[in-house]
C-alpha cells in the first residue's frame, strides 16, 4: 500500500498511516523522524548504513524528504522534528507503548512456567519487529545461550538469598529472571510488588532507600551472578583467554574490598569469586569479569 496522497501536484507522505502501518519500511520512517524529536546532529556513519538497510531511501534522500514535508527543520547543526510531524510522532509512540505492554504478559507467563526457551522466542519476535532489531528500552540481542543463563537464576541457591523466605527469594528470582531476559533493568513501584515481599525487605533498607531499592539491587546482583559464573566458566574451558580483568563502578557506593580488586587482572584459575561475600555496601558488589584478550603474538609465545 502507497502512502503517497497527490495533493496540488506535488506527492504528500501520509505520516499517520505511516505511523499504524504493517509494513516495517513504512513504520521504520516514522521511528527514525522520532529520532529528532529533540535537536540532534545526524547520526554517526554506522547507524546511517543501519538505518539505510531497512528504509526505502538512504539515510539522507530520507532527512532530506522528511525536510521537503515539513516534518524535520535544521536548527544551525543541529535538526528537529516540525509541529507538523508531532501528531503521528504521538502515534507512533501510542503504538509503541501498545506493543511493549502487550509483549510482557507473554513473556511473564513463560517465566512462571520456567520456560525460559519460549520467554525468549516470544523477546526475538518482538524485537524482530523493530526498525533496528531492538526496542529503545531493552538490551542488546541476546547470545544463544541467554535462555540457558535466565533459567539458572530460577534455580539459583546462593549465599545472596540467605535469611530470605522461599516465598520472597522465588519473587527475588521471578524479578532478576525477567529483568535478566530483557537485558535491562529496571526499579518497580511499590504496588506492583507483593505486600509480603515489600513487608520482608523493609527491614533491609538503609538510609536513603526503601523496600524497593533493596528489591532492585538484590535482583541486580543475582542477575549479575549468573553471568559473571558463565563469563568464569567460558574462559576456564578456553584457549585464548588466560586472564580476567574485574571491572566496575568506582563510587560512594563501592566498598574497600570491591575498589582492592577493580581494574585488577588474574589467571582465570585464580580470580577472586564473585560476589565478594565481604561487600557490605547498600548495593552490594558490582563487580564483573571482563575478559583480556591476548593478541596473536600473545598466544603464539606461550605455545
Amino acid at each position: 500500500m502507497s502512502f503517497l496522497r497527490t495533493l496540488f501536484g506535488r506527492s504528500k507522505l501520509d505520516g499517520a498511516a505511516m505511523a499504524r502501518s504493517t509494513n516495517i519500511a513504512d513504520y521504520a520512517q516514522i521511528e527514525l523522524l522520532a529520532a529528532f524529536r529533540t535537536p540532534r546532529t545526524h547520526h554517526d556513519a554506522s547507524d546511517q548504513q543501519q538505518w539505510s538497510r531497512i528504509l526505502p531511501h538512504p539515510y539522507a534522500e530520507t532527512l532530506a524528504l522528511f525536510q521537503k514535508q515539513g516534518w524535520l527543520a535544521a536548527q544551525g547543526n543541529q535538526w528537529q522534528v516540525t509541529a507538523a510531524a508531532l501528531p503521528f510522532l504521538q502515534i507512533y509512540a501510542e503504538r509503541l507503548a501498545a506493543e511493549r505492554a502487550a509483549v510482557m504478559p507473554k513473556v511473564r507467563t513463560a517465566l512462571v512456567a520456567k520456560d525460559t526457551s519460549e520467554a525468549l522466542t516470544i523477546r526475538r519476535a518482538y524485537d524482530a519487529q523493530q526498525p533496528l532489531g531492538k526496542a529503545d528500552w531493552n538490551g542488546p540481542e541476546p547470545q544463544m545461550s541467554h535462555s540457558a543463563l535466565t533459567r539458572r537464576i530460577l534455580f539459583l541457591n546462593h549465599w545472596l538469598l540467605d535469611g530470605l523466605s522461599k516465598p520472597t527469594a522465588d519473587w527475588l528470582k521471578f524479578y532478576a529472571a525477567e529483568q535478566h531476559l530483557w537485558g535491562v533493568y529496571w526499579k518497580l513501584s511499590a504496588a506492583d510488588m507483593p505486600a509480603a515481599v515489600l513487608a520482608e525487605l523493609a527491614p533491609l533498607a538503609e538510609s536513603g532507600m526503601d523496600a524497593t531499592d533493596v528489591a532492585y539491587w538484590k535482583a541486580y546482583q543475582l542477575a549479575l551472578y549468573v553471568d559473571n559464573q558463565e563469563t568464569w566458566q567460558r574462559c576456564k574451558g578456553g584457549d585464548h583467554v588466560r586472564r580476567l580483568e574485574i571491572v566496575g563502578p568506582d563510587d560512594e557506593y563501592t566498598c574497600a574490598q570491591c575498589r582492592q580488586t577493580l581494574g585488577k587482572q588474574f589467571l582465570v584459575v585464580r580470580a577472586p569469586e564473585l560476589p565478594h561475600k565481604e561487600c557490605n555496601t547498600i548495593r552490594g558488589c558490582r563487580c564483573r569479569y571482563e575478559p583480556v584478550l591476548e593478541s596473536y603474538e600473545d598466544i603464539a609465545s606461550n605455545h
